[in-house]
C-alpha cells in the first residue's frame, strides 16, 4: 500500500474516540469528509447545504465517537451513514418546517424525494458513493507507486480503446498493453482490498 502510516479502521477509531487528539481527528476527517460530501450531493443537495451537512455530521461523529464500541462484526461506515442520512433527513425536516403549510412541503419537489418511504435510497446510495471513492483512492495511492504510463493504458482500457489503439498512440508492444493492464488490475485489486479493510 502506497502509504504505510494508513492506521486500521480499528485503531484509527480507538484514537479518535479521544476528543483531544487532534492529529487523529485530522487523520479521520482526511479518510471520510470527501465521502460524506458525495454522499450528501447524490441526494440532490446543492454544494452549499452539502458542505453544511457533512460540518453537521463531524460535528455529531466528534461528539458520539467517545461513546462508539467497536464491533469486528459490523461495518463502521454503517453507522456513518446512518448519522449522514440523519443529518440530511433533519435538513429537509427543518425546510419543511419553515414553509407555511404542510401540504406546500408535501408538493414539494425537494421533499417528495426525501420522505421516509424512499430513505432506504440512501443507503445504496452511500454504497455506490463508497465504492467509487475506495476506486479513486486506489489509483491515487497507486499513481505514487507505479509508472504513469502504466497508469495510462490501465485507464485507456477502462474507457474501452483497443489494445492496438493504445500501442500505436504510446508507441508501445500490443502485449505489454496487456502485461500493464494485467498488472494494475491486480494491483488495483490489492490496494482496494487493503483499503476496505481499513476504512470500511
Amino acid at each position: 500500500m502506497a502509504d504505510n502510516s494508513l492506521n486500521t479502521r480499528h485503531t484509527l477509531l480507538q484514537k479518535v474516540s479521544n476528543q483531544n487528539d487532534e492529529s487523529a481527528w485530522k487523520e479521520f476527517v482526511f479518510y471520510y469528509e470527501k465521502y460524506i460530501y458525495l454522499v450528501c450531493r447524490s441526494t440532490n443537495l446543492d454544494h452549499h447545504d452539502a458542505e453544511e451537512i457533512v460540518q453537521q455530521v463531524l460535528v455529531k461523529l466528534w461528539k458520539k465517537l467517545p461513546e462508539f464500541h467497536y464491533n469486528r462484526n459490523q461495518r463502521f461506515r454503517s453507522w456513518l451513514c446512518q448519522v449522514t442520512r440523519n443529518c440530511v433527513m433533519d435538513h429537509f425536516r427543518k425546510i419543511q418546517q419553515q414553509q407555511s403549510r404542510l401540504e406546500k412541503a408535501y408538493a414539494s419537489q425537494h421533499w417528495q424525494y426525501y420522505k421516509e418511504d424512499s430513505l432506504p435510497d440512501l443507503e445504496k446510495i452511500a454504497e455506490r458513493e463508497w465504492e467509487n471513492y475506495i476506486v479513486n483512492m486506489a489509483l491515487r495511492n497507486l499513481k505514487n507507486s507505479v509508472s504513469e504510463k502504466m497508469v495510462e493504458v490501465f485507464l485507456a482500457r477502462e474507457d474501452g480503446v483497443s489494445a492496438k489503439e493504445i500501442s500505436i498512440k504510446m508507441g508501445i508492444p500490443v502485449n505489454t498493453v496487456y502485461v500493464y493492464q494485467k498488472r494494475m488490475t491486480t494491483k488495483l485489486a490489492e490496494e482496494i482490498q487493503q483499503l476496505c479493510a481499513q476504512l470500511d
